[in-house]
């Protein structure tokens, strides 16, 4: 089974859920805030840890990416940064994939005491990972596929 035909799959059962019609925008928006409610110190979202914080951020820009428009520029312009920062410092192109992985152990790898800087990170990685292409990009196929089943 392909990654669309999978997603086509799950549209199909998602479409007499019980919640509702739901878009990538939408799904977007609830990721986002279910990052924001839960780096802020909400009694009921727990974003405790910065693996947390990294996957939700890595989440919340795949399916923004995926959705386009508003949110797709707003975690661009986050991820411009360390894409801009790894060419300058390596003298060259380190390539996407490595971009990637280097952005993900700067989210990973240090202690945080402030858990903004590795959903930040995660935020940019998940837009690297999708302009990595490859394996990298399964997220951001899925998410393409759902979005053209539903609009």
């Amino acid at each position: 089974m392909t990654a669309h035909e999978i997603a086509a799959d799950v549209i199909l059962a998602a479409g007499a859920g019980f919640a509702g019609p739901m878009t990538l925008s939408g799904l977007s928006m609830v990721s986002g805030a279910v990052l924001l409610f839960g780096l802020r110190g909400s009694d009921t979202i727990k974003i405790d840890n910065k693996k947390k914080a990294t996957g939700w951020g890595i989440t919340f820009s795949t399916l923004a990416v995926a959705a386009g428009s508003t949110f797709a520029d707003a975690v661009q312009g986050v991820a411009e940064v360390p894409v801009t920062v790894a060419g300058a410092m390596s003298g060259g192109d380190p390539g996407l994939g490595c971009t990637a992985i280097g952005v993900t152990l700067c989210a990973l790898g240090p202690r945080w005491k402030n858990l903004w800087w590795p959903a930040l990170y995660g935020i940019a990685a998940g837009v690297i990972y999708t302009q990595a292409g490859g394996g990298w990009a399964v997220g951001q196929t899925i998410g393409l596929a759902i979005a053209q089943k539903i609009g």
